[in-house]
């Protein structure tokens, strides 16, 4: 029975000091890159060129479509509205930049016309749609989005400025986020 009470003890012991320890990464609330404050919590988390290709290739995509992947940057975004009052992500209202140069990101006009040219089939662009950040979307109350934002291979770093109207009729104050030095890794 003491053996018990004490191997109880020591398990308790242990798994005190792993929760407490930010050694282990356990410090950081959420992965990669994040803003939070009393509105929203914003998280970036950029994707090597093998996370997106696993990723796809998984799904059924031909090799063809694969390659397109491949040669560009992907970023995972979640937004979460923490306000109880409905934020507007309108991706019109972001600015992209390297070296104080505008970015584009790489929207369904770009992947459609991609897509036609190696005729994918239409499950695979479907797939391909539900994993990007919609262009707008109102978030109500405790309301998350989430998605990928596509940008030419050839970046390395950027910036991002995301602007966020609040109201529900978008009257309220604009709520802005900033990311500096956002890599694009490559391998």
């Amino acid at each position: 029975m003491q053996y018990l009470i004490a191997v109880q003890t020591l398990c308790g012991l242990l798994i005190g000091i792993l929760l407490t320890t930010p050694a282990l990464g356990i410090d950081r609330p959420y992965p990669g890159l994040f803003v939070e404050n009393d509105d929203l919590l914003m998280v970036l988390i950029p994707r090597t060129p093998e996370q997106m290709v696993a990723f796809y290739e998984a799904r059924g995509f031909p090799k063809a479509a694969l390659k397109l992947i491949e040669n560009t940057c992907f970023v995972t975004v979640h937004i979460e509205n923490k306000s109880q009052r409905v934020i507007w992500l309108e991706t019109v209202n972001w600015r992209l930049s390297s070296n104080n140069q505008a970015l584009q990101r790489l929207g369904k006009d770009v992947w459609n016309a991609q897509w036609n040219e190696i005729n994918l089939p239409l499950a695979n662009r479907a797939t391909f749609g539900w994993t990007q950040l919609p262009a707008q979307r109102d978030l109500q109350p405790a309301e998350p989005v989430g998605g990928n934002i596509v940008l030419n291979g050839e970046v390395k770093k950027f910036n991002l400025e995301a602007g966020f109207m609040t109201g529900k009729h978008r009257r309220g104050a604009m709520l802005k986020i900033r990311f500096q030095d956002i890599d694009c890794p490559k391998e």
